[in-house]
């Protein structure tokens, strides 16, 4: 019972950092782009998006899980989240940023 609550932390880590990059990229883009003066918006996207990654790993290899299932669903379910963050802002919403 310990190994599930163990999980549910780090899965919960993995979900408020997403949704933290979400909430921020949200802000920016209800911002309308407001005019960034030190950094391109493909340079922060790509900053945060690594972030995010980071902050995946952390949760991940920090006191890791030793049960293989709970392993396998806290990197499919947690990389999953920082696919879909990467897809839906740095794809989907303004075409492939790294292009521009």
């Amino acid at each position: 019972m310990m190994h599930h609550k163990k999980l549910a932390v780090k899965l919960g880590l993995a979900a408020s950092a997403f949704l933290a990059v979400n909430l921020w990229l949200t802000a920016k883009g209800a911002s309308k782009g407001a005019a960034d003066f030190f950094i391109s918006p493909a340079a922060e996207e790509t900053i945060l998006f690594l972030l995010l990654e980071l902050a995946v790993i952390a949760a991940g290899c920090i006191r890791p899980l030793r049960d293989a299932k709970e392993k396998a669903v806290f990197w499919l379910v947690s990389e999953t989240l920082v696919l879909i963050t990467v897809f839906f802002w740095g794809i989907w919403i303004v075409g492939p940023i790294w292009f521009r």
